[in-house]
C-alpha cells in the first residue's frame, strides 16, 4: 500500500476510534436502563437531535448518489435538492414541534408507540404492521449504505469493494450494539457536521481547479444539459421530471428513523430550535452535493461510474491526510443513516413487535435482545451488499419511497385530523409500500416517478378507510393535543 493511502487511513482510523469511544461512553451513560438504551432517557437537545435526524435522512445517497446524479444529469439534479430541502422545511413547520408535544402527552418512546396511543389500537395491529414495514425497508436501506462504503473505499483505491463493505458494516455494528440510541445520535452529530464541512469546502476547491464558473458553464452548455434532461422544450415530460424530483420531499414528513428524534427530544423549546438547525444543514449539504457533481464534469470528465465523482475529486484535490477527512465524511453519511436504521429496525422487532406478541421481558433482557437483533440485521444487510448492488441512487429511493408512503400520511393525519381511525392508518401502511413496490418492481418504472403516486394513494387510503370505519374516541385526540 502506498504512503498516501497509509496517511488517509491514519486520519480515518482516528475518526473510527472516536466513534467507538462515543459508543462506549453512551453505554456507560445511558445503557443502565431500557429507556436509556432506546431513547437516551428523552434527554437530548436541539443540536444533537437536529443534526442526527438530518444526517440520518441523507446517507450515501447525498454524498455519492446525488453528486453522481448531478454528474450524469447536469443542473436538472438541483430539482432533487430542492425537493429534499422543501421536505426538510415542511417537516420543520408542521411536524417537529407538534410531534414532540403529542409524543410527550402520550408518553411515547417510538413512532409506533405514538401511533398506537393516538389511535387507541389496543390489539397492537398497527404496531405489528409498522414493525414489519420498518424492518423490511430499513434493512434494504442499510444494504445501500454498505454498498456506499464499498464504493468509497474502492473509488479512493484504499480497499476493494468487498473490503470496504466489510469495514463499514463492522464499525457501524460495533458502536450501535454497544451504545444504542444515544450512541447513534451523538455519533450522527459528529458525522453530520463533518458532512456539512466537506460539502462546503470541496465544491469550492473543485471550482477553483476548474478555473471558475465560466469553464463549468461552458462544459454544461457544450454537453447540452439544462434544468431538465433532454432540453427545455419537453413540455409535460419536463413537468413530470420536476414533479418526480420534488416528490422526494414527501418522505421527510414521516421517515421513522429521523422523526423518532423529535419524539424523544428534551422539550418544546429544543424542538423548535432543532427544526431550523436541520433545515439549514439540508441547504448546505444538498446544494453542495449537486454543485460538486456539476463541477466534477469539468475537472474529472468521462467517469465510467458517476457515483465515483466525490472520491475521484478527493484524490485529485486533497493531501492524503485531508483526504482521510473526506473519506470519514462519506463514511459518516453512510454510518449516520445505517446506524439509525439498524437501531430503528431492531427496536421495532423487539419493542414494537414484541408487545403485540405478548413478550414481557426484563429491561436487561430486552436490551440484550435488541443488541442481538442489531447484529442479525447488520449481518443480513452485509451479505446482501456483498452481492454488489451497485446503484445507490435508485436503490435508496425505493426504500425511501416505501417508508415515506407508509408513514408520512399517517403522521400528518395523526397530528392534524381528529377523524383518523385505526382502519385508515392500517390502509395507509399497506397501500403506500404496495404502490411503491408495484411501481418499481412490477411495472419496472423509475422509483422517483412513483413517489407522488405512492404518497397520494396512501393518503387517499387513510382518508377512505377512516370515513368507512366508526369514528375514533374524541378523548384520544384531546389527550394527544394536550401538550400542543
Amino acid at each position: 500500500m502506498s504512503s498516501d493511502a497509509w496517511m488517509s487511513y491514519l486520519t480515518f482510523a482516528v475518526y473510527l476510534v472516536l466513534l467507538l469511544g462515543i459508543g462506549v461512553w453512551a453505554d456507560r451513560r445511558y445503557g443502565g436502563s431500557y429507556r436509556g438504551f432506546v431513547a437516551a432517557d428523552k434527554s437530548l437537545g436541539a443540536w444533537v437531535s437536529a443534526v442526527s435526524a438530518a444526517a440520518s435522512s441523507e446517507s450515501a445517497w447525498v454524498m455519492l448518489g446525488l453528486s453522481g446524479f448531478a454528474y450524469a444529469t447536469g443542473p436538472a439534479a438541483y430539482w432533487a435538492a430542492i425537493g429534499c430541502v422543501l421536505g426538510f422545511g415542511a417537516t420543520s413547520l408542521w411536524v417537529v414541534r407538534q410531534l414532540r408535544a403529542g409524543a410527550a402527552s402520550l408518553e411515547a418512546l417510538t413512532v409506533a408507540d405514538y401511533v398506537e396511543a393516538r389511535l387507541g389500537d389496543r390489539r397492537g395491529l398497527l404496531r405489528a404492521v409498522s414493525a414489519v414495514i420498518v424492518t423490511l425497508f430499513m434493512t434494504a436501506y442499510v444494504v445501500a449504505q454498505f454498498v456506499g462504503s464499498g464504493k468509497q473505499m474502492a473509488g479512493m483505491g484504499l480497499l476493494p469493494y468487498e473490503g470496504g463493505v466489510l469495514l463499514g458494516a463492522l464499525i457501524i455494528a460495533v458502536y450501535v450494539v454497544i451504545g444504542g440510541y444515544a450512541a447513534v445520535c451523538w455519533t450522527d452529530l459528529v458525522q453530520g457536521l463533518l458532512m456539512a464541512l466537506v460539502m462546503l469546502v470541496l465544491p469550492l476547491l473543485a471550482l477553483a481547479r476548474a478555473g471558475g464558473v465560466g469553464p463549468v458553464l461552458e462544459e454544461l452548455s457544450a454537453a447540452g444539459v439544462g434544468l431538465v434532461p433532454g432540453g427545455e422544450g419537453l413540455g409535460w415530460l419536463a413537468f413530470g421530471f420536476i414533479a418526480a424530483q420534488l416528490g422526494i420531499g414527501t418522505g421527510y414528513l414521516g421517515m421513522p428513523h429521523a422523526v423518532v428524534r423529535y419524539v424523544n427530544i428534551r422539550d418544546a423549546r429544543e424542538a423548535i430550535r432543532a427544526a431550523w438547525i436541520s433545515f439549514g444543514w439540508s441547504v448546505v449539504v444538498l446544494f453542495g452535493s449537486v454543485t460538486l457533481g456539476l463541477v466534477g464534469r469539468t475537472v474529472v470528465p468521462g467517469l465510467a461510474d458517476p457515483e465515483h465523482v466525490l472520491p475521484e475529486l478527493t484524490g485529485l484535490l486533497l493531501h492524503p491526510l485531508v483526504a482521510g477527512v473526506v473519506l470519514a465524511a462519506v463514511m459518516a453519511a453512510i454510518m449516520s443513516t445505517a446506524d439509525s436504521q439498524l437501531m430503528m429496525a431492531a427496536t421495532s422487532l423487539v419493542h414494537d413487535l414484541g408487545q403485540p406478541l405478548g413478550l414481557r421481558w426484563s429491561e436487561r433482557r430486552k436490551i440484550w435482545t435488541i443488541r442481538a437483533a442489531l447484529a442479525l440485521l447488520a449481518s443480513v444487510a452485509l451479505l446482501l451488499a456483498l452481492g454488489d448492488v451497485k446503484v445507490i441512487y435508485t436503490f435508496v429511493l425505493l426504500a425511501w419511497g416505501a417508508l415515506g408512503a407508509a408513514f408520512s400520511p399517517v403522521i400528518l393525519l395523526c397530528l392534524y385530523w381528529p377523524r383518523l381511525t385505526r382502519a385508515g392508518a392500517l390502509a395507509s401502511f399497506v397501500v403506500g409500500p404496495a404502490v411503491m413496490m408495484l411501481w418499481t418492481w412490477g411495472l419496472g418504472l423509475e422509483s422517483t416517478d412513483g413517489l407522488w403516486p405512492a404518497f397520494l394513494l396512501s393518503l387517499l387510503a387513510a382518508l377512505v378507510g377512516s370515513w368507512l370505519s366508526p369514528p375514533p374516541d374524541p378523548a384520544l385526540w384531546r389527550k394527544a393535543r394536550a401538550g400542543a
